[in-house]
């Protein structure tokens, strides 16, 4: 990358606090997405059972694995889903028309009103940015509402910060289920936009994006693991148009390390921390790996239930979407 300085004003001191943040994000972030790609954490997967009815067919993996990152090895958790996401009919264009509404419209449409009147989906907007030339700089309110096209990363923009809401994000605590307000601030970049014509002699196309996390939870929250407060993260968008016109997506996220606190509340843990300390008392009879699994498994069904939602009303989307279109 080429030297470059952080832009004079207008950005702010938290605007330039971002953009280190930005910048920290993308070694590692790269090379873990680049694992994903290879098919890491395919040694250890174990089915995920997700406990809602989902209108597209799907099923879940989870995994736990190690990844090196920097010579380091560093524990990684994460989940794989397959999602049957529609058909396109047997137009000429139909590859084309995947490639844009990937590219161009699917994370900027991905938002709606649910059924209680509550907003659904994802709520994107994008604030900062470097060039391809390595110049900094800040979007215009005007340009600020939903996610860029990804064919401007890499020709226009080294990367972007996006801030997601994530509408659908519940935190389920036994039979009580609760809608919580919840953001992330992730940086889409070149390294994570994959096009490719005939990938398969069973596929037309692939078309994939993604992006890594960035440390820093927008919305504050008392978790330790979760929103903002992961690691080294990323999330990967991967649509498949097979030969008989359908369409296949596979995402995937994966954190590195595993969790290393369920809640953070004032610096304390009670849940791991509550854990390691029987383990400590008991001079290890205890063994405290049995809740990691169960609570991490648990976090990685969380994730799952707000990507199935989003996908589901992406669907609705893209068939609205196909249909202005081709009108």
């Amino acid at each position: 990358m080429p030297s470059t300085r952080i832009a004079a004003p207008p950005l702010t001191n938290h605007d330039r606090f971002l953009v280190r943040k930005c910048e920290a994000a993308a070694r590692d972030g790269i090379a873990l997405g680049q694992w994903c790609r290879r098919g890491g954490g395919s040694r250890t997967r174990f089915g995920l059972e997700l406990d809602r009815t989902f209108a597209l067919p799907n099923c879940a993996d989870g995994y736990f694995d190690t990844i090196v990152l920097n010579g380091v090895a560093r524990s990684v958790m994460g989940c794989r889903q397959f999602i049957e996401f529609g058909r396109v009919s047997r137009r000429h264009d139909a590859a084309s028309l995947l490639k844009e509404f990937v590219l161009g419209e699917f994370l900027s449409r991905a938002h709606w009103i649910n059924h209680d009147g509550e907003p659904g989906g994802f709520g994107i907007e994008r604030s900062l940015y470097q060039t391809i030339d390595g110049e900094y700089g800040k979007f215009d309110d005007s340009e600020t509402s939903g996610a860029m096209h990804w064919q401007d990363v890499g020709t226009r923009f080294r990367w972007v910060l996006l801030t997601i809401r994530l509408h659908d994000f519940r935190l389920n605590l036994g039979p009580v289920s609760r809608r919580m307000a919840e953001a992330v601030c992730v940086t889409p970049r070149p390294e994570f936009v994959r096009v490719i014509d005939h990938p398969t002699p069973d596929h037309l196309l692939e078309v994939s994006i993604g992006y890594p996390f960035i440390d820093h939870a927008p919305i504050p929250n008392f978790f330790g693991f979760g929103p903002g407060k992961f690691g080294t993260a990323v999330k990967l968008f991967s649509f498949h148009l097979t030969r008989d016109y359908r369409i296949r997506v596979v995402v995937e996220f994966a954190a590195a390390p595993r969790a290393q606190k369920v809640f953070d509340l004032w610096g304390l843990d009670p849940v791991y921390g509550g854990a390691a300390l029987a383990s400590s008392l008991t001079l290890g009879l205890f063994d405290p790996e049995p809740i990691h699994e169960r609570m991490d498994t648990g976090m990685l069904v969380q994730h799952c239930h707000v990507h199935q939602t989003l996908m589901d009303g992406a669907a609705r989307k893209w068939e609205e979407w196909v249909a202005e279109v081709t009108a």
